[in-house]
């Protein structure tokens, strides 16, 4: 016996132990939910969902005092929300709610103990891996957080959260909120909105059958869309009318009269709609992004709170940067031939100075819908626009290359494919130069200079700049075999997504502003319907670069206008302008990132659908480009004493176009005529060593090559050719300065004249071609080259 009662006092004690253990265990369970929940968004939340649609302001034009006078734009932001009081509801729909969805709602703190309790158990025992049983109350908090995932844990902080709302509000609060933010299919929400778009009525005039119409829908809104599944919707009104007359919320009369009446909801085309500018929706996903992450809330919910609680949101937006470049994109007549083919253009504009967004454009052609495919904000790939910032300014930041730096623009590697070689990289056109500066490179975009300095500074190098100097964060650093961490990626912009125009032009605000990156900002503060400051938007700045960096990459820029690729832009000859030239493998994407002291704006241009090439369509992005920027500086045009790029500290320098050095009496000598130029330099980073590279030599004027003894004397002149001892291919490759290339190495064999052969070339024993060249003239065989 002694023993039973022990085994029943140590079986007792394990048991109260497990209870006190588990106690505990919920306990501390419970708190740490409990304060994981912010009730002060929460409040805000509801609050903002019984407020009304918020507002936009942008700065007309600057006051005496310096300030802005705000003009106000009203957003819809494609939330189709109209607030409506109880007292505006049909008593059809506020009691059918009732009696569908919470019977017990009058009677509860927040949450249904019967009702959750048995969802539970049924939970435990393997019923339903879904927790119903939520009241009305919880389907507030779950609507305005936006908080759906199917877990224990978001079951219990969402009656929490029920429980603080039943405190803080009133039943008709709670109910009036509800009625107002309930999803209700077509990006609709509340009853209200919903009530105006499918019968172009007022709530409060809505018949029995209507009323079950929308209580039916927000059970399931994609399900029960009138327009998608119609048979459905009504089939679910007459469940719902069934129950507002068991219920006594309607007649057994009206009952048999509601359920013969049709669907009857009035045709998508007639309903009310209003369009957000592109500036303004991208207002709206900028404020929705930091409201999310200052109340740790999910981006639905926050755009919620954003457009329906009558916020004001004070914007960066230039109405004359704005309606400007809506004008022009929304004129079929500057896109005569690309309208209706699916090739599309974007823009963005900011402020040289501040960095601050002043205007955006998605597409071509009037915005007539929201939340549409915006071009400017989703990746495209940037081709040699990112070079500028990934390899140039970097490399001439860290004193590792200058202006007149000098590289070999021949191929860097070949690869054999069935005993054919392909050179790699190609340039575009398919053009080697050889020996070219840092400047002719970056105007004339060559790419195999890019690959050269991209191993000189190293992808992982490239990749992290990117990513960390100018928060580009569309870059993959490793997803399955895929990542952007190569050569090709980080030397030609090839990258596996893209990165957005808005990211790229914003990017470029370095060269703007002395080296320091800039945010492109879109609105400067967020204030509730009660004129309390809820964000006051703090602009993420980075120094990146040394601004003699920046000055002589804008003095670099200058020259892709002047004389690259960029070249037939016009605007240059009435304001500084410098900017850079990109395309993707195969021209579906097209760009341009340029920029004056006044705007930096960026350009692409392509297929909606990522494919086909946009080379040679008849608007170029140049143009654009260059007519828009045009217009927005008509007014700077009268300035006598416009803005100019600052040199400040910066040296202007002769030098040798082929060493890069300094400029000697000898490079006057080449055959191609006087070889010096100037760039901008810094005081410890410029030529610092005479030219070695130019060789005095005889040169046979009519073979175009070094004399020899068998050369007439008429046709020998003196001259300066070029040492190069490096060149060494695997196939014929074509380098328009291998006539000037003086070599003297030990083991060259001389291919025989060919007078079919419009070039010069060397052939080592094993077959690897050295030095050929295009050229007019034949060559001549009575004076062969050495």
């Amino acid at each position: 016996m002694k023993s039973i009662k022990r085994k029943v006092r140590i079986a007792a004690a394990i048991l109260f132990s497990l209870a006190v253990i588990t106690a505990i265990g919920v306990g501390v369970t419970l708190a740490v939910i409990y304060n994981g929940i912010c009730f002060e968004a929460d409040e805000r939340l509801f609050e903002s969902a019984a407020g009304f649609g918020s507002t936009t302001f942008y700065a007309d034009s600057a006051v005496d005092d310096g300030q802005y006078t705000p003009i106000a734009i009203e957003t819809g932001g494609g939330m189709r929300k109209i607030f409506y009081s109880l007292e505006e509801i049909s008593p059809y729909l506020k009691d059918g709610v009732i009696a569908v969805e919470d019977r017990e709602f009058y009677s509860h703190n927040g949450f249904n103990l019967r009702r959750t309790a048995y969802a539970a158990i049924s939970y435990l025992l393997g019923g339903s891996r879904v927790f119903g049983a939520s009241t009305i109350t919880q389907q507030v908090v779950k609507n305005i957080s936006g908080d759906n995932q199917l877990t224990v844990r978001r079951k219990i902080e969402e009656i929490i959260r029920a429980l603080h709302i039943e405190r803080a509000y009133s039943k008709e609060e709670i109910l009036e909120v509800y009625l107002n933010i309930i999803p209700m299919s077509e990006n609709i929400y509340g009853v209200g909105a919903a009530s105006r778009a499918y019968f172009g009525k007022d709530p409060d005039e809505l018949l029995p059958h209507e009323a079950a119409t929308l209580i039916g829908i927000t059970n399931a809104p994609t399900a029960y869309n009138p327009y998608i599944n119609p048979d459905a919707c009504k089939r679910k009104r007459d469940i719902v009318l069934s129950v507002m007359r068991d219920e006594g919320v309607i007649s057994e009369e009206q009952y048999d009269k509601a359920t013969g009446m049709p669907l009857s909801v009035i045709s998508r085309e007639n309903r009310e709609y209003r369009v957000d500018s592109w500036f303004v929706e991208t207002v709206i996903d900028d404020a929705t992004l930091d409201l999310s992450e200052k109340y740790g809330i999910s981006e639905s919910a926050a755009r919620m709170m954003l457009l329906g609680g009558g916020y004001k949101v004070y914007t960066t937006m230039s109405i004359q940067v704005q309606q400007t470049i809506e004008k022009y994109f929304e004129n079929a007549n500057n896109f005569p031939n690309e309208i209706n083919s699916g090739l599309n253009y974007a823009m963005t504009v900011t402020d040289s100075k501040s960095g601050y967004l002043l205007g955006i454009i998605g597409r071509v052609g009037k915005k007539n819908a929201n939340r549409i495919l915006n071009h400017a904000t989703v990746p495209h790939i940037p081709g040699s626009t990112l070079k500028p910032i990934a390899l140039y300014a970097p490399l001439i930041d860290e004193g590792k290359i200058n202006w007149a730096t000098v590289f070999d623009d021949v191929p860097v590697s070949f690869t054999e494919n069935n005993g054919e070689y392909r050179e790699y990289p190609h340039n575009s056109p398919n053009v080697y130069d050889g020996l070219v500066s840092i400047q002719r490179a970056l105007a004339e975009s060559k790419n195999t200079v890019a690959v050269r300095l991209c191993n000189l500074r190293t992808p992982i190098k490239v990749f992290k700049s990117l990513r960390d100097d100018f928060s580009i964060n569309t870059l993959v650093e490793r997803e399955g075999g895929v990542t952007d961490i190569a050569v090709a990626p980080m030397a030609l912009g090839q990258l596996s997504r893209g990165i957005p125009l808005r990211n790229m032009t914003e990017a470029y605000s370095v060269f703007c502003r002395e080296g320091e990156w800039a945010e492109s900002c879109s609105y400067l503060s967020i204030l509730d319907y009660n004129d309390r400051l809820i964000i006051e938007k703090k602009q993420k700045k980075n120094n990146v670069f040394k601004p003699s960096t920046a000055r002589i990459m804008n003095q670099l820029l200058m020259t892709v206008t002047d004389e690259g690729t960029a070249s037939k832009i016009s605007l240059k000859t009435m304001v500084d302008t410098a900017g850079k030239t990109g395309s993707s493998s195969g021209n579906k994407d097209k760009w341009f990132i340029g920029y004056t002291p006044y705007y930096c704006a960026g350009i692409w241009c392509g297929f909606d659908n990522g494919e086909g090439s946009v080379a040679g369509v008849s608007v170029s992005q140049l143009d654009v480009w260059d007519f828009v920027m045009t217009l927005l500086h008509e007014k700077i045009f009268d300035d006598d004493n416009p803005e100019r790029f600052s040199v400040e500290g910066l040296y202007r320098l002769p030098y040798c176009m082929d060493s890069g050095e300094r400029y000697t009496d000898v490079c006057r000598f080449d055959p191609r005529g006087d070889r010096q130029a100037y760039g901008y330099f810094t005081i410890d980073n410029q030529p610092s060593i005479d030219c070695n590279r130019h060789v005095l030599c005889k040169y046979d004027s009519v073979g175009k090559g070094i004399a020899n003894e068998s050369c007439p004397d008429s046709h020998v002149v003196g001259v300066s050719l070029i040492k190069v001892i490096d060149r060494a291919f695997l196939k014929e490759i074509y380098v328009t300065d291998a006539e000037f290339v003086y070599r003297d190495i030990d083991g060259y064999t001389q291919r025989a004249a060919d007078d079919s052969l419009p070039y010069f070339q060397y052939t080592l024993p094993d077959g690897v071609f050295v030095g050929i060249s295009r050229r007019k003239k034949q060559f001549n065989s009575g004076c062969p080259m050495h």
